[in-house]
């Protein structure tokens, strides 16, 4: 068994990586269908299924361009509360409760005035009708492009559910300001340039764009770059969007900083390991580009990378990289790639009967599948989470109770990855920005608000993250791969983190 790792990357970036695969895609737009989005929804039939079932979704055809109204829900639901700890880094060096937003349910902002008490109400005098793109005096439209077809299909989909979801919830509590939410579904076919298009399509339509998803939203950053569309994604993947004025995430990215918690964690618990570190990435701009940010930050506390080489997404063993970190001595492994590649990873190594001390995956393989599949060669890893709260510790976490519920109302049997909890915390993030703006809703007052969210946790969901300065939350936890799921690692109390190495700083 191998000694427990953490592993947490911007896990988006590595999406990009199968880029080198796909063919340019059509110019013209990519809406799902009514058809297409009834089969995006039901793809994933189980937590542990394989993302390929969304495969028979006729990917590259000109869709109707229909936008979807989500229904609201029934009642019913469990109401988040908020834990006494607070959201933010312990002054006293400790670690950090999750849950600790000064929000109510849901993480958005309550008003007396004028749209009633929590937001939701149409003012007695209206709230002014066509204020802006996208909004009418009965609904405000919301793109959403997520990575769903293509040469990796299903991807992100449960961002894009996990969107549904949040727009099914506040259409359930009346809307915002008596305007229901209707999500427009995108899928950029895991190609740069369809996300390019479909930006490009929501930017004349749209208010704004809500819980994109994509390892390929550099094609956003150039459309909006020129429309200025608010954009709150569920992850910034790639530094041009990182570095795009109106594009803010739930999960701000790697295009700044970059943490260092979980180097010095990995330097003090594993000191000989780290002297002797490899890292492999997939061999494309955007994954080799954060790898590259990573190894630099890490060895700025001590990391000495004794094997740094790239991968081909279409690599089908890596027997050659396997024997090359026997030869150097590894006792450290890393991976940018997509869950497949880390999988082939492990096959190799087991293969070779290669068992470093340290084996560190990130965020993207907190999923019941990559245990599914990987086990018992995984055994003894650990995944470094970063971005979000575990599933596994939803019974004392009130507001990833709401978000399991409503999923599972929207997208019954759902892939549980962190694409959904973060696609759900940006809605949330928007909901509180566009309530503070109030009936007079308009792209430039929006952004303004989304620039004040500084301390956001999602209402529970996430560690605190600075949406609006683009920094992202210093916060981390490990969980070891075992027993057919995660075991907490560090900090030993449920839904905590540790808020205190600071960021390496671009």
């Amino acid at each position: 068994m191998r000694a427990p790792t953490p592993g947490s990357r911007r896990l988006l970036t590595v999406v990009a990586a199968l880029a080198a695969l796909a063919l340019t895609a059509s110019a013209c737009g990519s809406r799902l269908t009514g058809s297409q989005q009834s089969l995006a929804i039901g793809a994933q039939v189980g937590h542990g299924s394989s993302s390929s079932s969304s495969s028979n979704q006729n990917s590259g055809a000109a869709s109707s361009g229909t936008t979807t109204t989500v229904a609201s829900g029934t009642t019913g639901t469990t109401t988040p509360g908020s834990s006494s700890t607070g959201g933010g880094s312990s002054s006293s060096g400790g670690p950090v409760t999750a849950g600790g937003s000064a929000t109510p349910a849901g993480g958005a902002a309550t008003s007396s005035a004028p749209c009633g008490t929590n937001g939701n109400q149409t003012p007695a005098g209206g709230n002014g009708g066509a204020t802006d793109k996208g909004v009418t005096a009965t609904s405000i439209n919301l793109a959403n492009i997520t990575s769903i077809t293509g040469v990796a299909p299903g991807l992100t989909q449960s961002a894009q559910q996990a969107t549904e979801a949040w727009a099914a919830y506040v259409n359930s509590q009346g809307g915002i300001c008596g305007r229901q939410i209707k999500v427009t579904p995108f899928d950029d076919q895991n190609d740069s340039g369809q996300n390019y298009a479909d930006a490009q399509q929501a930017c004349s339509t749209d208010f704004a764009m809500v819980g994109n998803a994509s390892g390929f939203d550099d094609g956003t950053a150039s459309a909006v770059g020129s429309c200025g569309i608010p954009t709150m994604d569920a992850e910034v993947s790639t530094v041009a969007a990182g570095t795009t004025a109106d594009v803010f995430g739930a999960s701000p990215g790697l295009a700044h900083h970059t943490q260092l918690g979980p180097a010095n964690w990995l330097k003090a618990t594993y000191p000989a390991a780290v002297k002797k570190a490899a890292m492999i990435y997939l061999n494309v701009p955007a994954t080799a580009d954060n790898a590259n940010r990573e190894v630099q930050a890490y060895s700025s506390v001590g990391f000495n990378y004794v094997y740094n080489q790239p991968a081909t997404p279409t690599q089908a063993n890596y027997a050659n990289n396997v024997q090359a970190m026997q030869n150097a001595g590894v006792l450290y492994v890393t991976e940018y790639s997509d869950q497949a590649s880390a999988e082939r990873l492990l096959q190799s190594m087991q293969q070779y009967n290669f068992t470093p001390q340290v084996v560190d995956w990130f965020s993207e393989e907190y999923s019941p599948q990559f245990v599914q599949q990987t086990q018992p060669e995984s055994n003894g890893d650990l995944v470094l989470m970063s971005a979000t709260d575990a599933y596994s510790e939803a019974s004392g976490n009130p507001e990833m109770q709401l978000f399991l519920s409503w999923m599972n109302r929207v997208a019954p049997g759902f892939h549980q990855d962190i694409f959904a909890i973060l696609a759900w915390s940006a809605g949330l993030a928007f909901e509180q920005a566009a309530k503070a703006v109030g009936p007079n809703l308009t792209r430039a007052a929006i952004l303004n608000q989304f620039k004040t969210i500084t301390n956001w946790t999602g209402g529970g969901i996430t560690p605190p993250v600075n949406i609006g300065g683009k920094v992202p939350s210093d916060c981390f936890a490990y969980f070891k791969i075992g027993g057919g799921g995660f075991q907490r690692v560090y900090p030993t109390a449920p839904n905590t983190f540790d808020c205190n190495s600071g960021l390496f700083n671009y």
